[in-house]
């Protein structure tokens, strides 16, 4: 079966994927206390080489990821520069009193990881009616290689392409702001061929 998604099922995914970023926002505003703004900007399906090709090995790489399990088995993979990682894990922690222990911040990572891919999935699994289940996180850091080779290993088998869902992280230091700091990252959806045909064959009976 061609993999390749066309324009009407990758409008499904970055509709499906809006408003899980929608719910992800409202939680993670609660969590830092702060107002956030989450957007998803683009989606896209390619080859997991695609992304060691996108990223020079010299720069370091944060990646957070989340087994997936049920109908569909994989891995989410939020993967941020190791600059905005840091940079996200102090807004999680400012309003809380902590040592510099580095496991600290990987754990505010790590629930972050846990609400933005907890809200998609469960916006995927409602619009699908797919049971969709997913793990403990993990942390990674490193050259994208490495990043990508953990999570591969997480998931048990090789994926047949990743869904890339482009997402731009606004956070303000006060209501009044135009604007603070800017987070980028992307999350990755790492499928097996059965998932990834399940889940377009899913999306197409939900279209009509």
């Amino acid at each position: 079966m061609d993999k390749e998604l066309d324009n009407f099922i990758i409008d499904a995914f970055k509709e499906i994927g809006s408003i899980g970023m929608g719910n992800a926002t409202t939680s993670l505003s609660k969590l830092i206390e702060k107002r956030v703004q989450l957007n998803l900007s683009d989606a896209r399906l390619f080859e997991p080489s695609a992304i060691i090709d996108m990223i020079p090995d010299s720069i370091t790489m944060t990646g957070i990821m989340i087994p997936v399990r049920g109908d569909i088995n994989g891995l989410v993979m939020l993967l941020f520069e190791f600059g905005n990682a840091v940079y996200l894990s102090k807004l999680l922690l400012q309003s809380i009193e902590h040592d510099e222990d580095p496991s600290i911040y990987e754990s505010a990572l790590l629930e972050t990881g846990n609400i933005i891919a907890g809200s998609y999935l469960d916006s995927l699994s409602s619009f699908l009616n797919l049971n969709i289940m997913h793990s403990v996180p993990d942390i990674s850091l490193g050259p994208i290689k490495d990043v990508l080779n953990k999570g591969i290993s997480m998931m048990g088998n090789e994926p047949a392409n990743i869904l890339n869902l482009e997402t731009m992280f606004m956070v303000y230091s006060s209501e009044k702001d135009a604007g603070a700091g800017t987070i980028y990252g992307d999350m990755f959806l790492l499928l097996d061929s059965h998932s990834l045909d399940k889940i377009q064959s899913s999306i197409r009976n939900m279209l009509g």
